[in-house]
């Protein structure tokens, strides 16, 4: 048993299904209690949560064509040449580049399949859980409350922050909001603030189950980070010439930047699946099946290099040097 942890990285979530699947794999396969994400791993975790298994989220995956996640309006979508305008005008009047109706539809459709619409339906009445009551769900979506400039998980905060009940707050209004990058896609209103991507203040939110009573934790909690241990050859985005190729360039570099960041503490370092997605841009839209396939390889490979090497006991005896330099737990 186990919870779980997903950093953001655009359209890069297969990396995320190919750890998860091997960590579910093996003689002693993970059972995961809960999920955490922001962005790209809000999404993923979510529709664990809602019960798709690996096998069935890789398809879901595989056919999805992140194309479509560029929407704009029909008029600019019909009309020769006009989809640059047409995304300038969302980047200068309805703050971002494009809409975010067909990935809010796809998440909506996709978390409906397996009966969840609102919060009240992924609650995780567990009598033993250190967590409040209130706070007591198989999910939670980190996004980022700009009207109030601070980080609004949903739903721990909706309520304090939002004044809304969370239990009657859609789910796929809160994964939209969290893979809303900034600038290139508009912000979602949740309630009254706007809010956006979650990787503006925290992708990976490693410590968000973590106990704070010194006692031990039931079980671990585990990350999946999309960006190797020391990533090298960090993107060189050149000069934008364009107000379209300025806001393309903030967005890489406030998501692409978190993808890069290593994770300096040993001890959430040594509980995170480090998956290479070097050479993959998070908003590379026009991704192949060959590059998800690659992707999804790379998550599977990291993570059951993970597997060899993770052994709780260590871990909590703060033995985060030899899990981190690789040494087989049986060794």
């Amino acid at each position: 048993m186990a919870d779980l942890v997903l950093e953001g990285g655009g359209v890069k979530g297969s990396g995320l299904v190919g750890a998860v699947a091997a960590l579910q794999s093996g003689d002693d396969p993970y059972v995961f209690q809960r999920y955490a994400g922001s962005s790209a791993g809000a999404i993923v975790a979510a529709l664990l949560a809602a019960g798709y298994s690996v096998g069935e989220l890789k398809t879901v995956m595989d056919e999805l064509d992140f194309r479509r996640f560029r929407d704009l309006p029909l008029p600019w979508r019909v009309v020769p040449g006009a989809a640059t305008v047409g995304a300038a005008f969302g980047l200068v009047f309805r703050r971002g580049l494009y809409r975010t109706a067909f990935l809010r539809t796809w998440i909506a459709e996709k978390l409906a399949a397996k009966g969840v619409e609102t919060w009240a339906d992924l609650r995780d009445e567990d009598p033993d859980s250190a967590l409040p009551a209130e706070r007591r769900y198989r999910l939670v979506v980190v996004t980022s409350n700009v009207s109030a400039g601070r980080m609004l998980r949903v739903p721990w905060d909706v309520r304090d922050q939002l004044g809304i009940d969370p239990d009657t707050m859609l789910v796929a209004d809160a994964v939209t909001a969290s893979a809303s990058i900034p600038f290139f896609f508009r912000p979602k209103r949740l309630g009254r603030a706007l809010v956006v991507d979650g990787g503006l203040l925290s992708n990976y939110p490693i410590a968000i189950f973590d106990r704070h009573d010194g006692r031990s934790a039931r079980w671990p909690t585990l990350g999946i980070k999309l960006s190797a241990r020391e990533a090298a050859g960090a993107e060189k985005p050149g000069e934008a010439r364009s107000i379209f190729a300025f806001a393309v360039s903030v967005a890489r570099t406030l998501i692409g930047a978190h993808d890069r960041v290593y994770v300096a503490d040993p001890s959430f370092a040594s509980r995170t699946v480090f998956v290479d997605t070097t050479g993959y841009s998070s908003i590379q839209f026009d991704l192949s099946a060959v590059d998800k396939d690659v992707l999804y390889r790379r998550g599977v490979a990291a993570g059951e290099k993970f597997v060899r090497c993770w052994d709780y006991e260590k871990w909590k005896a703060g033995d985060y040097a030899s899990i981190i330099a690789g040494v087989p737990r049986d060794a």
